[in-house]
């Protein structure tokens, strides 16, 4: 068969080469009848055995995922148990049985579809890809009404690219990673948690790739470029040779980067630099230690308050916050208030839809708004405090009002806690995210009403640029090194370091090893990434005079043309 080639978007970086195996998960059947009235108690107890099934499967899906992946990718099905206990899932479920007397498959089936179509008009790239954990929820659950078991893990060859009209995270936290080498789908996004999965797995990963299932045959040898977003089907024998060529590099890699565990980030002229982790969940923590992360630099807490009914409660909050304090113990933990708005909704929270939710209420302006909600997250925050080396952060400052409306209310706390005789961090140091050009401009008026900032490449770039980095058309402009970005972070870099306080950079710009040198020359000591990205960092760091930084960001910021 001669060579194809077929092109998506990729989903997750690297090379495999292997054979094509089409996978085609078995369907669940509807039941299209109507229920007589005497059936129903008998269907909605059927419904609840067939829920209490479910939790089971995605508990059992979530410990193999954490082995597999680890346990970042595993809190995603943490978000499915959230969803399957949701009283406007499984409640309006139950409502279709007893009002519309639909049986339980249909319910659910007729349930799902009308979440994936308000998913699927969202605005927001990451809540789009929602859809697929809805279907995947609602198969489940009709699996489970049709009395079938629960899934056992495919038995894959060796060397197995899977190719697929769509894959579920449960489809996929069945499979063998060292027989499953790469992952190929017609639909889905990158944002996807199958995509999410599949690069903890570091397995290559394609998406969107048209008439998939129609030219890759059961067997045939194939090739999955994650980096370009190729598949290469029935590769000739030119082609192969230099793909496998990059897999034996990236083999050498990575036994390389594991080589530096246990060595500092210093360059070569003994500038300690210190990598954190970002992370968005407890479970993260173990991890991001793993990898190498001296503390934890961003600690959203957003996973606590979405895809629930009602906010999280103060001791909930508590509880998740102390986990991380403890698996970190003396090191550093930011941790940053929520950072919604009107694009995700918030339990207790009623936002009229805005226009453009990313210059709405979102952020400390949301917090805010609500400052019972804000209460009882500084409370938690607070207390968790007293028991390590916790800072505190606020997202979306703009103006120096913002911090002292915010710190006023943090004093109200203090003193709450006081009152009632909880233990709590008093000299909990409080800094911002500096993520929109007015606060890189004033940086050095905010800087003095702080005690640091962390710079919030991934905003900052798209306020500066006026462009959305989710936006496929307009991906070309989205440029972390442009030159009015680069003078962004050094203003604030400048003001913080100035007067002596600490400044550190919290997005994709962190992990990035083009950028790297250009944030230690614009006097960056603190990266804080995705904890995959550390052991590359620290390579890169350990490479590095801080003199040639300096030299090249001053390059940058006379205007020298980002390469």
């Amino acid at each position: 068969m001669a060579e194809r080639r077929l092109r998506g978007t990729p989903a997750a970086p690297g090379v495999a080469v292997g054979h094509i195996v089409r996978y085609v998960p078995a369907r669940a059947t509807v039941t299209a009848t109507t229920l007589k009235p005497e059936e129903i108690d008998a269907e909605i107890a059927r419904l609840h055995d067939a829920v209490a099934r479910v939790r089971e499967r995605i508990d059992a899906a979530r410990t193999r995922a954490a082995v597999t992946a680890g346990a970042q990718e595993a809190a995603i099905f943490d978000a499915h148990l959230l969803m399957l206990e949701d009283p406007a899932f499984t409640g309006e479920i139950e409502r279709r049985i007893r009002e519309e007397r639909q049986p339980p498959s249909r319910a659910v089936e007729e349930t799902a579809a009308a979440l994936r179509e308000q998913f699927a008009q969202m605005d927001d790239e990451y809540l789009r890809a929602r859809v697929a954990d809805i279907q995947d929820i609602a198969t489940q659950l009709l699996r489970a009404l049709a009395g079938d078991e629960p899934a056992r893990p495919p038995e894959f060859p060796e060397n197995t690219i899977i190719v697929a009209e769509e894959l579920l995270p449960s489809d996929t936290a069945l499979f063998d990673p060292d027989r499953v080498v790469a992952l190929v789908t017609e639909r889905g996004s990158r944002t996807a948690h199958v995509a999410i999965l599949a690069r903890a797995l570091e397995m290559p990963a394609i998406v969107g790739v048209a008439g998939l299932l129609a030219q890759a045959q059961e067997g045939e040898g194939a090739i999955v470029d994650g980096d370009w977003g190729e598949l290469i089907l029935s590769p000739d024998t030119d082609t192969l040779p230099g793909y496998q060529a990059r897999l034996d590099v990236a083999r050498q890699e990575r036994a390389r980067l594991r080589s530096l565990h246990a060595l500092p980030a210093d360059t070569l002229d003994r500038v300690r630099i210190t990598l954190l982790a970002n992370i968005g969940t407890p479970r993260e923590a173990e991890i991001a230690l793993t990898h190498g992360a001296e503390g934890v630099g961003l600690f959203r807490t957003e996973f606590l308050f979405l895809d629930r009914p009602e906010p999280p409660s103060e001791e909930e909050q508590y509880q998740a916050y102390h986990h991380v304090v403890e698996v970190m113990a003396h090191r550093p933990v930011v941790i940053r208030t929520l950072d919604v708005g009107g694009d995700k909704p918030v339990p207790g929270v009623q936002l009229e839809p805005e226009a453009n939710p990313f210059l709405g209420t979102r952020g400390l302006r949301l917090s805010l708004r609500y400052p019972d909600l804000f209460r009882t997250q500084l409370r938690a925050i607070l207390r968790a405090a007293a028991h390590g080396n916790v800072h505190m952060m606020f997202p979306m400052v703009a103006t120096v009002q913002d911090i002292f409306e915010a710190r006023q209310i943090v004093e109200e706390v203090k003193d709450e806690l006081n009152a009632e005789g909880i233990p709590y961090a008093d000299d909990l140091p409080i800094g911002i995210m500096v993520e929109t050009p007015a606060a890189a401009v004033a940086a050095d008026v905010l800087i003095r009403e702080v005690d640091f900032f962390s710079i919030g490449t991934n905003d900052l770039v798209q306020y500066t640029l006026a462009v959305d980095r989710t936006n496929a058309d307009l991906a070309r402009r989205y440029d972390p090194l442009d030159v009015s970005v680069v003078r962004m972070i050094a203003q604030a870099a400048s003001a913080a370091t100035g007067i002596g306080k600490s400044v550190a950079v919290c997005g994709e710009m962190a992990g990035d090893p083009e950028a790297i040198p250009l944030l230690l020359g614009l006097g960056i000591r603190e990266l804080s990434m995705t904890a995959t990205s550390i052991p590359r960092a620290k390579e890169i760091v350990r490479s590095l005079r801080i003199a040639d930084a300096e030299q090249e960001a001053q390059r940058r910021i006379i205007g020298g043309l980002s390469d």
